[in-house]
């Protein structure tokens, strides 16, 4: 699909024009991005519903690879319990009508276990908004301690 039609104020050549527009991108994925951390504290599976595309891929950090019915219910049936989660080292890049975003992610459970937990998303600009199409979550061994 060209370009200008996912983003209409986008020329398809590179320029000013395209950077614009990967910044707007990047900025409408770095506030999604927020809003995918607290809807992971809270456990908001109607928030995920809304923003994973059908056919999703979400890899857990245990290995599984689930599609967005299967991690959905298992959001469902198996809700996790943060005492908290934040980030750091958040990184977005924009190619054309996706965003990539990596970061890492510093969580407590409600038990007290702790660790980091790095992840990359990839967001796509489908049927006129951003959807995840894929998703990958690794724990860090050792909390995270000496991250590159």
């Amino acid at each position: 699909m060209e370009i200008g039609r996912l983003f209409p104020r986008t020329r398809a050549s590179a320029g000013p024009d395209a950077e614009t527009t990967a910044a707007h991108a990047i900025a409408a994925v770095r506030i999604l991005n927020q809003e995918y951390i607290v809807a992971s504290r809270g456990n908001d599976v109607g928030w995920f519903r809304e923003r994973l595309a059908p056919d999703a891929v979400i890899v857990l950090g245990d290995g599984r690879r689930l599609r967005s019915p299967d991690f959905l219910s298992m959001m469902e049936s198996q809700p996790r319990k943060y005492r908290s989660l934040g980030l750091t080292d958040v990184t977005l890049r924009a190619y054309g009508g996706t965003v990539q975003v990596d970061a890492d992610a510093r969580w407590e459970m409600a038990e007290g276990t702790q660790g980091v937990s790095r992840y990359i998303d990839t967001w796509a600009w489908l049927d006129g908004r951003w959807l995840v199409i894929s998703a990958q979550v690794t724990p860090l061994p050792d909390g995270g301690a000496g991250r590159s």
